[in-house]
């Protein structure tokens, strides 16, 4: 077999590609709307309709798909993803704009959940979390690379332009992974009604509503950041783009604390401090990003929170339906998208009726209350577990 490793990276680099494509819109709100002339808050539900287009596409996609060799399913999802970025460079108006984010979110759905999926079937049991952190870690790395070069893409070229050159690159991605991954079988066919059957189990929903509110949290500030650090620091296009270079910075570095504490300190530890760390960065966010060195440093804390998060989440989700990866992947990556959306329409309001500075405490609210759904589902799942020992021992 080839060197899992490679594949591993070259996966985070599709991870990367769609990524950039799904957090760019954070950089260029206020020129897209200025473009296409409507407000910043419906500007914002472009990302609303990405997140809705990857919570409800992927999951029945990934249900129909089921059979069909991984390897093939990862190219026809880059292959759509490109088709995604065409319509977005010669989208005339909103609504066909709104149209190619839809194309975007499934196509960088089903990627993303057929990725991971990849990453956790070819690592060894005891690098898993690391595979699963390496692949989270490519989207991480589109705020690092992604979102500042797309911020200054659009300032100086115009917005169409980032879509181009992210179809481009895409299809670097697709000749990279068609060389480097093997076939894989797919798993066995199973109907949409039985994968929802996973819902009866508290531990298993209190598991998705982390994932559901910790992301909704995060999503009420990022989608508003830009406007945020323009109105609070009065900061300028290249001084938001190095604040979005060192928030990018601090994703991949907690993309890679988040899959190593999985293995290393424990998934309920990792998962539990992370969320704490994001909370309080969101609470001090309003007060901190009132200059350049306060902004820096208040999201590069928020970053580190969130980023470490979201590889410990998986691999805790995936604990939890070891024969179902693909389906527990999915119906998290639905309640992860979901929650942007929420988010981003949840900022969208805010923005429209309170100040700007409100969105980092509602956010942080939210992902209060995500660590409590967190604390539940693995006291539960921890008490379900010593039962099963407990008879096995009999």
């Amino acid at each position: 077999m080839k060197n899992y490793k490679l594949i591993i990276y070259f996966l985070a680099l599709g991870a990367t590609v769609v990524g950039t494509a799904e957090s760019i819109i954070t950089g260029i709100l206020d020129m897209l709307a200025s473009d296409i002339q409507v407000s910043i808050g419906l500007a914002g539900q472009l990302v609303t309709v990405y997140s809705i287009g990857y919570a409800v596409g992927t999951p029945i996609l990934i249900a129909f798909t089921s059979r069909v060799d991984r390897k093939k399913l990862l190219l026809a999802a880059l292959c759509t993803f490109v088709i995604g970025n065409i319509v977005a460079v010669i989208s005339p108006n909103f609504a066909l704009l709104m149209i190619s984010r839809a194309v975007l979110g499934v196509s960088a759905g089903v990627f993303a959940v057929v990725a991971l999926g990849v990453a956790a079937q070819m690592a060894p049991p005891e690098k898993r979390g690391s595979a699963i952190g390496t692949v989270l870690m490519g989207t991480s790395l589109a705020l690092v690379v992604g979102l500042p070069l797309g911020t200054l893409i659009g300032e100086y070229m115009g917005w169409r332009w980032i879509f181009a050159i992210l179809g481009l690159v895409t299809v670097v991605t697709i000749a990279a992974i068609a060389k480097a991954v093997p076939k894989l079988s797919g798993q066995e066919a199973v109907p949409l009604s039985k994968q929802l059957a996973v819902l009866k189990e508290f531990k298993v929903i209190s598991g998705l509503l982390t994932s559901l509110l910790f992301i909704t949290g995060y999503s009420v500030v990022s989608t508003y950041l830009a406007p945020l650090l323009r109105e609070n620091a009065g900061l300028n296009t290249n001084t938001i783009s190095l604040v979005l270079l060192g928030m990018g910075l601090m994703a991949v570095v907690g993309a890679r604390v988040g899959g190593y504490g999985a293995d290393k300190w424990g998934i309920a530890r990792t998962l539990i401090v992370s969320l704490l760390l994001h909370v309080i960065a969101l609470f001090f966010l309003p007060v901190a990003a009132v200059t350049f060195v306060g902004s820096l440093f208040i999201v590069a804390l928020w970053m580190l929170g969130a980023w470490t998060t979201a590889p410990a989440q998986q691999f805790y989700l995936v604990t939890m339906a070891p024969q179902s990866t693909d389906i527990i992947l999915s119906l998290n990556s639905s309640a992860f998208h979901l929650g942007v959306a929420v988010g981003a329409t949840l900022g969208g309001v805010i923005v429209e009726n309170l100040p700007l500075s409100s969105i980092g405490w509602v956010g942080g609210l939210v992902v209060l209350l995500a660590t409590v759904f967190a604390v539940i589902s693995i006291v539960l799942n921890s008490k379900q577990k010593a039962v099963t020992e407990q008879f096995k021992s009999l």
